[in-house]
């Protein structure tokens, strides 16, 4: 069976990830976006933020000619698979905005509306349960040559490429067998193995996602709770907890690591979306709104421990190693420093940052507001207190070597990344650790 031609819709995380992989695979891809200057760079491979592998996918891609960036949506028309990866950002209610999203739909709808050629059209923005079949089919569903399924994504930033590469599921939405089997087709020539799939409809897929990560968010802030409690009882620590539960099947040890709350560009906005959207219906997000409500809390831990010990003074210096909300990522989007830092300049503190991909994002947001330092050592230097919020691995080497040239220390760590029984010589402190 030969190959068909890959079409995909905005360029952003998914969609750059999505595009490189398939061209690296060998499927002739059009990227489209319609950011001019995004697209000019993405030929010459210079991309905006930084994913592991995704550099080196790109440049071969390019080098072999098997992907084509464009800002000109009629050049989307020369693919059989489309796949549509615009953004759903939240709106200050929680909803989810689907204004590109509709935007490219009607697009898509005025483009094929004269053409005989058969397209499938594949959403893998995230979108709220029966979006696609109230909205987006009700556009093309007079389209006769146009196919519609959902196929949600399960990329994980810092490991996307691996996620795509060697995923848990497959996820399949539609209204016909035709459709799903279009894909399924595709997809059994892009694995070259058997790759476990599940057909359901529209509703169902988007579901999926959003169950997905909402209980990935429930995990981490059920554990972050039973830390919390640990912080209170003298000698307990939520490590050994969660690495004792963690060995029960039924429970797992995956996101069961306490520490300053969830971040990033999925969890919040995608729990904020599913509160928004169960609101219509009586009494079923209490459990998410209290997800929402322990990861919100979760960083005035942090400033509780730190109003203890007197450090939220304006005389005194804090050091914040560990900006983007995961390691292996230069996203600090709802990352849990952004939080931070805006508290403590409310104490009129003196802030030094760290973090190996994550400066210039932060730039864009604090400018001269705070300092950036390349050396962690120099970051920690005359500080009264370092608080860690990123599990790089590069954190997790410090020895109590690296923070003797602070002024007192104060060692919070917000991320259970060192081993607390080496830090004895310092007033150390962990979330979820009862001293």
């Amino acid at each position: 069976m030969k190959n068909p031609s890959i079409g995909v819709i905005g360029l952003g995380f998914v969609g750059l990830t999505l595009a490189v992989v398939n061209a690296k695979k060998g499927f002739n891809t059009i990227a489209m976006d319609v950011n001019k200057t995004k697209i000019e760079n993405y030929k010459k491979s210079n991309l905006d933020f930084f994913e592991p592998k995704l550099d080196y996918y790109s440049k071969q891609s390019i080098k072999k000619k098997k992907i084509f960036f464009t800002n000109n949506f009629e050049d989307i028309s020369k693919a059989d698979i489309i796949f549509v990866t615009v953004g759903t950002p939240s709106l200050k209610n929680g909803q989810i905005n689907l204004s590109n999203l509709k935007s490219v739909i009607l697009k898509l709808k005025k483009l094929f509306k004269n053409k005989k050629s058969k397209h499938l059209i594949v959403i893998k923005s995230t979108v709220i349960p029966t979006t696609t079949s109230n909205i987006i089919f009700k556009e093309l569903k007079l389209l006769k040559n146009i196919g519609l399924v959902v196929n949600p994504e399960f990329l994980r930033e810092g490991s996307a490429i691996d996620d795509l590469l060697t995923p848990h599921l497959i996820v399949i939405g539609s209204r016909n067998k035709k459709d799903a089997n279009k894909l399924e087709d595709y997809y059994k020539l892009f694995y070259k193995k058997k790759i476990e799939i599940i057909k359901t409809d529209f509703s169902s897929a988007e579901l999926i996602k959003y169950t997905n990560n909402a209980f990935l968010a429930t995990k981490i802030s059920f554990i972050n709770s039973i830390a919390n409690i640990c912080q209170n009882i003298p000698n307990t620590d939520v490590n050994i907890i969660s690495k004792a539960i963690g060995k029960d099947s039924r429970i797992g040890p995956l996101f069961l690591q306490a520490g300053a709350g969830f971040g990033g560009s999925c969890l919040p906005k995608d729990l904020n979306a599913l509160i928004n959207y169960s609101k219509k219906f009586d009494n079923v997000n209490s459990l998410f709104t209290a997800v929402k409500e322990v990861n919100d809390l979760q960083p005035k831990r942090i400033i509780s421990l730190m109003k203890k010990d007197g450090i939220l003074s304006k005389n005194k210096t804090v050091s914040i190693l560990g900006l983007s909300f995961k390691k292996n990522t230069d996203d600090i989007r709802e990352s849990i420093s952004i939080k931070l830092v805006n508290h403590l300049l409310k104490h009129e503190l003196e802030i030094k940052v760290h973090d190996p991909m994550a400066i210039n994002n932060f730039k864009k947001i604090f400018s001269n507001k705070i300092s950036y330092f390349n050396d962690v050592n120099e970051c920690v230097k005359n500080s009264d207190c370092c608080i860690i919020l990123t599990d790089w691995d590069e954190y997790k080497k410090l020895k109590v070597n690296d923070f003797k040239k602070m002024k007192e220390k104060t060692i919070i760590d917000g991320r259970r990344i060192l081993d607390a029984t080496k830090f004895s010589s310092c007033n150390f402190k962990a979330i979820g650790l009862g001293n």
